[in-house]
């Protein structure tokens, strides 16, 4: 499922200019197993450093944006908003990122994580 978040919508093979890629998807993936893996104390440790370095590398690359596609643009502004999702407060910046990377198809990838995300949960609580 992770995966599918991760590529859903963009074609990657196009991303030219997105240098670590694979780094970056790596972190987002980590940053996933983690968020639905470990319990709450560990998890936001653990998460606060993973997403610290994947917005790290996200922002290195919006710096230089003039060199971007706007479809790459839109890509590492959707990614950083589900990675700051994550974290259990909320953040100003995870909104900024959601509404520059919103396009239409893009939205309902997002009512649909959460849709998933608020399913898990009902689903740990029901028990």
């Amino acid at each position: 499922m992770e995966n599918e978040n991760f590529e859903q919508n963009f074609d990657v093979s196009k991303f030219e200019h997105l240098k670590n890629y694979d780094e970056m998807k790596s972190l987002f993936l980590d940053i996933e197993k983690i968020y639905y893996t470990f319990y709450k104390k560990e998890r936001e440790e653990k998460l606060e450093e993973s997403i610290n370095k994947l917005i790290k590398l996200i922002d290195t690359h919006l710096q230089n944006s003039n060199q971007l596609s706007k479809e790459e643009i839109s890509f590492l502004y959707f990614i950083k908003c589900l990675s700051l999702d994550k974290l259990p407060k909320y953040s100003k910046e995870s909104e900024d990122s959601v509404n520059k990377s919103v396009s239409p198809k893009k939205f309902n990838l997002i009512l649909n994580n959460i849709y998933i995300n608020i399913a898990q949960i009902k689903s740990i609580y029901s028990r």
